[in-house]
């Protein structure tokens, strides 16, 4: 390390005397670079400690945290919402990201509103319509988001937006990319809070109305043509799914009465029937691929109309794979840093 010191030392030194042209930011890198090299050598023992800990508590964490949410996974649930949810917050409030803040709480308002109405009880038959289209508009709107963060960020690598490097310019200071990775980071952050959230609702709602259980027999015996998730009598426009796992063009069995637009339902393999709205909300939207009612799996290719729903679910399950990192790799991070304290380790 003192020799890479040496190094950045000399090239610091040919930019005072003009051989190189740096920009003043540049140069207060380079300085701050050999400053931590002058600081860590003679450490390198000690850093390949530090690195073997880490990689063990990474191993060993992961572990702990896949036989809590396997034996204990309501807790892990919960434990991780709240983190998601409060974590990003407070470090926003200690860094002074007003923006992000001021977001957060917008979003926070109206969420604790989309949660209080699917707690009620007894629970009126269009709020799991109002909770699902709230938060298609959630995924919809992160999703758009984080697509434009990316493209702009792509474009940086591109080259677009980049000051010249002729005049100076430090490519870090493009305000392309910085709004690129605002946009993204925003995007996949209420993108995973609202498909928390979500499940949590779900989950609410049917259980206040008695037809889902999560473990055992239902509470309440589901009458023929009766939708399990708002517990009103579905449409005589119903669907059917066929072998192919492919939904059929829906039958009306028997035409509306005052001329009045019908609810298009759709009709399980199982043989209970939907309102379409309902059931799609409940397996796109719910992270659900079963029959609220009797748990028997359904085909979700079969709400795939076309080809944005598949890219959606895609997103989607991106959005599941990355609450790991946003939630418990800073946890396990700090963890490991207090150890490092405590041990005397820097």
């Amino acid at each position: 390390m003192e020799q890479e010191a040496q190094r950045i030392e000399e090239i610091i030194e040919k930019a005072h005397e003009g051989k190189i042209h740096l920009s003043e930011n540049q140069i207060h890198n380079l300085e701050n670079q050999a400053k931590y090299f002058h600081e860590h050598a003679g450490h390198e023992g000690t850093h390949s400690k530090m690195a073997l800990i880490i990689i063990v508590s990474l191993v060993a964490f992961q572990f702990v945290l896949l036989w809590w949410k396997k034996h204990h996974y309501r807790s892990y649930q919960a434990t991780t919402t709240i983190g998601l949810w409060l974590i990003p917050f407070l470090f926003a409030l200690q860094s002074g990201m007003r923006q992000f803040a001021s977001y957060w709480m917008l979003f926070t308002i109206l969420n604790s509103w989309i949660i209080y109405k699917s707690t009620r009880k007894p629970l009126h038959h269009m709020t799991p319509k109002i909770v699902y289209k709230w938060f298609w508009v959630v995924y919809q709107v992160s999703y758009v988001t984080g697509i434009i963060g990316y493209l702009m960020m792509f474009l940086t690598f591109m080259g677009f937006g980049l000051p010249d490097p002729k005049e100076g310019g430090d490519p870090s200071s493009s305000g392309l990319i910085s709004w690129g990775l605002t946009l993204l980071s925003y995007g996949i952050y209420f993108g995973i809070l609202g498909r928390d959230f979500v499940e949590f609702c779900t989950e609410s709602m049917a259980s206040t109305l008695g037809y889902y259980t999560k473990d055992g027999f239902p509470r309440k015996h589901l009458r023929l043509g009766v939708c399990a998730i708002c517990g009103i009598h579905v449409s005589n426009a119903i669907s059917t799914i066929d072998t192919h796992g492919h939904l059929q063009p829906p039958v009306v069995l028997q035409p509306s009465a005052n001329g009045a637009p019908v609810e298009p339902s759709i009709k399980l393999n199982c043989g209970h029937e939907f309102h379409e709205e309902c059931i799609r909300g409940w397996c796109l939207i719910g992270k659900k691929d079963m029959c609220p009612y009797c748990k028997e799996k359904v085909d979700l290719r079969a709400f795939k109309t076309n080809p944005w729903d598949t890219t959606q679910q895609l997103y989607l399950n991106l959005l599941d794979a990355l609450r790991y990192m946003i939630v418990w790799q800073p946890v396990i991070m700090g963890l490991v840093q207090f150890g490092f304290y405590m041990t005397g380790l820097k």
